[in-house]
């Protein structure tokens, strides 16, 4: 292998690898990139054998040929090389990288022992807009499981809305005290019967790469990956391609727990909520950050307490013909929600002390946030 490349490319790339390659892993080849240079560029992979990415970058290679090295080591000797191009060349199982008069032998490993990528082939797909992959994911991860025992719950499920009569895609996510989930329309529908879960730890690179998506993305289905691929927007660009594996396991039949009869309505001012929200949690400061609801015709009163502190009330104007009626809730489950909204008005709807509020956006009619009430 022999090739010049660009500086800033370079240590782009090798960025994306840095919180996937795993630096204290029981297998030592998973601390390591794979570095494949050919007539299209030089190709830098990296994987935990959950989360994998390959990263194509513009370069003029001489001779093909791949190394595999420390993707910290390497990382590090690109961040601090003193020129603004870096030559490469390699010869068996090492690389040696010149920067101006800076010289590094870099040793490696033999490159058959790198775990085989997905051949992008057999996948269903679809393309997408970076900005609506990232509301979809910012207004459902908040509610993604962190119990580890709960593994079915840890990522966000995607499936076909069931009453989607075009080609749209659902994004839920729930923990069991709250859930969320995100409708929108994409190109073309993915098969999807059942449904399939996308990680949590995956979300955050998925999201990553969506905030840099100016030309869109492409989203790949298989049967055990989702590929996630941001083409270079031309030959001077970076492409990169981001594989996750599934989670195995059954999503609940979170359809069940949304209330179909509610018929407390309330409506107020976003703004006006959060802020008796985040002041009356001064006063919550037991795990649970219980709060109360208190509804009256025109009102609402939002209050807590705490034997060691004291306690808080506030009411808020709100449109509320229904009886006087109280409830509690996780003071800390609303503000998540009504953070990644931005209606300058907010819709509640309740049912009874023991049944869950479900939150909806003024405009947007394909997103729904539930939480469940808690005892005071």
């Amino acid at each position: 292998m022999e090739l010049k490349i660009k500086q800033s490319d370079f240590m782009e790339a090798l960025k994306w690898t840095q919180g996937i390659a795993e630096r204290k892993s029981t297998m030592p080849v998973l601390s390591n990139v794979l570095l494949a240079a050919d007539e299209k560029g030089l190709a830098v992979m990296a994987t935990d054998l959950e989360l994998s990415i390959r990263i194509q970058v513009p370069c003029q290679a001489k001779k093909n040929g791949e190394a595999l090295v420390n993707a910290k080591g390497l990382f590090d000797i690109v961040r601090e090389a003193p020129n603004k191009e870096i030559k490469l060349s390699g010869k068996k199982e090492a690389i040696e990288v010149t920067s101006g008069k800076s010289e590094f032998k870099v040793l490696g490993m033999p490159t058959s022992e790198f775990p085989a990528f997905p051949d992008n082939q057999n996948y269903e797909w679809v393309s997408f807009q970076g900005s609506g992959l990232l509301e979809m994911i910012d207004r459902t991860s908040y509610a993604v499981s962190t119990d580890e025992t709960r593994y079915a719950l840890n990522g966000v499920y995607l499936e076909k809305p069931a009453d989607s009569e075009t080609n749209g895609l659902r994004m839920v996510a729930t923990d069991g005290h709250r859930l969320s989930y995100i409708d929108r329309e994409v190109t073309k529908a993915f098969k999807l019967p059942e449904g399939v879960i996308v990680p949590r730890k995956g979300l955050s690179l998925i999201k990553k790469l969506a905030e840099t998506a100016d030309q869109g993305l492409k989203l790949g289905l298989g049967q055990k990956e989702l590929i996630v691929v941001r083409e270079p927007k031309d030959e001077a660009d970076i492409g990169v391609t981001f594989y996750v594996r599934l989670i195995e396991g059954k999503f609940p039949k979170y359809q069940q727990v949304i209330p179909k009869n509610a018929k407390r309505l309330v409506t107020l001012p976003r703004k006006s909520l959060v802020g008796a929200l985040r002041r009356a949690d001064i006063m919550a400061q037991d795990r649970a950050h219980p709060v109360c609801f208190a509804l009256s015709p025109g009102h609402l009163e939002i209050s807590s307490s705490n034997p060691d502190l004291g306690e808080v009330k506030e009411e808020l104007e709100a449109e509320y013909k229904g009886e006087t009626f109280q409830v509690g809730f996780n003071a800390r489950y609303f503000l998540d929600v009504l953070n990644v909204l931005a209606d300058e008005q907010i819709v509640l709807v309740l049912g009874d002390e023991l049944s869950p509020c479900i939150i909806r956006s003024e405009f947007d009619r394909g997103f729904l946030a539930l939480i469940m009430p808690m005892r005071l």
